[in-house]
């Protein structure tokens, strides 16, 4: 009986942890919040609870306990690639806040992490792109090597193809090859045509001011929305390209889906609001979607309530200027 109770509650954990991790995916922090902050009182020794609550405290902005929770994943298991992986993300967001004595000290905290993940995984993409990233914006003090960056690049292409034609992209970014970038974007998408992920990068590149398209990211962003409409990145997309035509009825029936569809991410109204501003249009209605936007804890990985309340100082400070004309 003993075993079978025990059987029954690590599969119950496994599921958990696997539907947490989905959600994370997905974009769904504060969801998987839920399930891996409860796990965590229940098992504080989990160590997968304790890397995904690593994860999501690092998207809600937590610069503190991240890194002693990654620590402890380690700790309790340091067999397991993701781990470490996530050991090394912090690592990275602390040296991105730190001095430059101490960057040198977390950059090579970081080599070390991110390598043992990949000794232990040598598929884990996740890891090469973060060794990838590494490569691009460390000094090369640190080993920061763009050549190195190829490498890794065409390490990715030949375990997953998409991947490997997104990480060329990001190089090609990096370099401000523009045109190399479209078509490596391009090449991703139609690689992996099911893929929310390519659609989602393409349709950013185009509403980018230095190669900007709007029809193309519409079409891009319609066609992840068809993919999957329970995400946000695709709402945020359309939003952004209707709110710089301006197309206040495409804006508002997007708006109006988004906030049917995920509830609980308003990051289209901040996105609206966010271009309405830059192109100097509409600051009242750029001043109703932040407002919006505020009436609930933003999403993780999403941008803050300190920024949009700095975003809304503009938008109030656009409309006495507009009023008093």
């Amino acid at each position: 009986m003993r075993l079978f109770l025990f059987l029954v509650t690590v599969s119950a954990c496994t599921a958990q942890d696997s539907t947490a991790a989905k959600l994370i995916a997905a974009g769904h922090w504060k969801q998987a919040r839920l399930l891996v902050e409860q796990r965590l009182r229940e098992a504080p020794d989990d160590p997968d609870a304790n890397f995904l609550a690593s994860q999501i405290r690092n998207a809600f902005g937590d610069r503190s306990s991240p890194p002693v929770l990654a620590e402890k994943a380690v700790r309790l298991d340091g067999g397991v690639a993701r781990y470490h992986r996530q050991l090394a993300e912090v690592q990275g967001v602390m040296a991105q806040r730190a001095g430059i004595l101490q960057q040198v000290v977390l950059g090579h905290r970081f080599r070390k992490e991110i390598d043992t993940a990949l000794e232990l995984d040598p598929r884990d993409v996740q890891a090469l792109r973060d060794l990838l990233e590494f490569y691009l914006l460390a000094p090369g003090l640190l080993g920061g090597d763009v050549k190195k960056a190829d490498a890794v690049a065409r390490q990715m292409a030949a375990l997953n193809p998409a991947q490997g034609f997104l990480a060329q992209a990001r190089i090609a970014e990096f370099r401000k090859d523009w045109a190399q970038t479209e078509a490596s974007l391009r090449r991703a998408a139609d690689v992996t045509p099911a893929s929310y992920n390519s659609q989602i990068a393409s349709a950013r590149f185009y509403l980018a001011p230095e190669h900007h398209d709007d029809r193309a990211a519409e079409v891009l962003g319609r066609t992840a929305l068809a993919l999957d409409a329970g995400r946000v990145e695709a709402y945020c997309v359309l939003a952004v390209a209707y709110a710089e035509r301006p197309d206040w009825n495409g804006l508002e029936s997007v708006l109006s889906s988004a906030a049917h569809e995920v509830p609980d991410d308003l990051a289209p109204y901040y996105r609206a609001a966010e271009r309405l501003l830059e192109d100097g249009r509409d600051p009242f209605r750029a001043e109703g979607y932040l407002r919006r936007y505020l009436t609930q804890e933003p999403e993780g990985n999403q941008p803050t309530t300190e920024e949009a309340q700095q975003k809304l100082g503009f938008a109030l400070k656009a409309t006495r200027k507009g009023g008093a004309n």
